[in-house]
């Protein structure tokens, strides 16, 4: 693949965002492929080099923050006119209470995440905190007995055995809902991002 057709499709891929962004990620992998074919490497060998085009074009978009993709998804191409003025304003009871359920949807379930994680670390907290009260309560009524002694010890220093298996539960637990909330987020953002042709 040639340099020109690289940029090309380079260009043809990230068409959806601002043109001074296009521009200026067209400058930058120009620059890039003239300084290797600088430093003596083939045109095509510099090309293939950066790798495929469309791996790039969807790291760019990835790395393209949000606000931006959903402004230049949803803004007309020949710019607004007064009927889509007109469409938009008179749309607002219809578009803007689906706007708000979804903006609070995703707050309900970013809290959600957040507590889940919450609660399962106060789990470990309070059975190492049970633990350590019934080994204390266990030698401190050392006149009841030595076997009350020793089931309340036994009884503590398994509840501090399950803290260590909790805690790592609650560990992968926090880490699935963590890249879950990832997903679902780039999974989002991925609908506004443009397919080829559009």
């Amino acid at each position: 693949m040639t340099k020109d057709v690289f940029l090309r499709e380079l260009t043809r891929g990230i068409h959806q965002l601002p043109p001074d962004e296009v521009n200026r990620q067209r400058a930058y992998y120009e620059e890039l492929l003239a300084d290797m074919m600088e430093d003596g490497i083939d045109e095509e060998a510099a090309v293939a080099k950066l790798g495929d085009v469309s791996a790039i074009v969807e790291e760019i978009l990835r790395d393209t923050p949000l606000p931006t993709l959903v402004k230049t998804r949803l803004k007309p191409k020949k710019g607004w006119t007064a009927a889509a003025i007109v469409l938009v304003i008179l749309g607002a009871p219809l578009w803007l209470p689906l706007l708000l359920a979804l903006l609070l949807t995703a707050f309900a379930v970013c809290l959600s995440i957040g507590a889940v994680i919450v609660a399962a670390f106060a789990m470990v907290l309070a059975l190492a905190l049970a633990g350590l009260a019934i080994i204390f309560r266990g030698v401190t009524l050392f006149s009841l007995g030595g076997s009350y002694v020793i089931f309340s010890v036994g009884c503590g220093l398994l509840l501090l055995g399950l803290v260590g298996l909790s805690f790592l539960a609650a560990k992968y637990a926090a880490i699935g809902l963590f890249r879950g909330g990832r997903w679902l987020f780039r999974a989002v953002k991925g609908l506004f991002i443009a397919k080829e042709g559009n």
